[in-house]
């Protein structure tokens, strides 16, 4: 999906429109960064922290395959982040819920870019049937998918 922003510049009705890819399925939110791997890592730790995230570790998948003799050529990252407040709430709400914990972002490469993607809350707690979660998972989602906009 292609979402556009529009700036009015000054009082002429000139229009910069330029338009940053963004793909939104019922899975996951994904979005292309310029930025390379460990500086995305990095950004995206620290507007994690503003919205009240933590990362609690990081999977560093290349380095891992490559130490089993598997050549892997792409950079992938995976952060397991988790809200410390929301997770307990979410566990005393329904234990079960630890089976969909921590929420996981991926930063990797793939055809020489790079892309920030998130495992939708809201799908993951999909398969859960407690309709009292829905609100709750809607808020952690808009949560990280704003510190990854603000990382991008």
């Amino acid at each position: 999906m292609i979402f556009f922003d529009v700036v009015i510049m000054n009082d002429v009705n000139t229009m910069n429109v330029s338009a940053r890819e963004e793909k939104n399925s019922s899975f996951s939110y994904t979005v292309k960064t310029l930025k390379t791997i460990n500086q995305a890592v990095e950004d995206i730790t620290a507007s994690l922290k503003e919205v009240g995230f933590g990362v609690l570790g990081t999977l560093n998948f290349k380095e891992i395959l490559q130490k089993k003799g598997l050549d892997f050529k792409d950079e992938y990252r995976l952060l397991e982040v988790c809200n410390p407040s929301a997770a307990k709430q979410a566990l005393e709400s329904n234990p079960e819920i630890g089976l969909l914990l921590p929420c996981t972002i991926a930063i990797y490469q793939k055809n020489n870019e790079n892309y920030i993607s998130l495992a939708k809350p809201t799908a993951l707690l999909a398969n859960i049937p407690d309709n009292k979660l829905d609100k709750f998972g809607q808020e952690m989602e808009q949560k990280l998918v704003s510190a990854i906009r603000e990382a991008k």
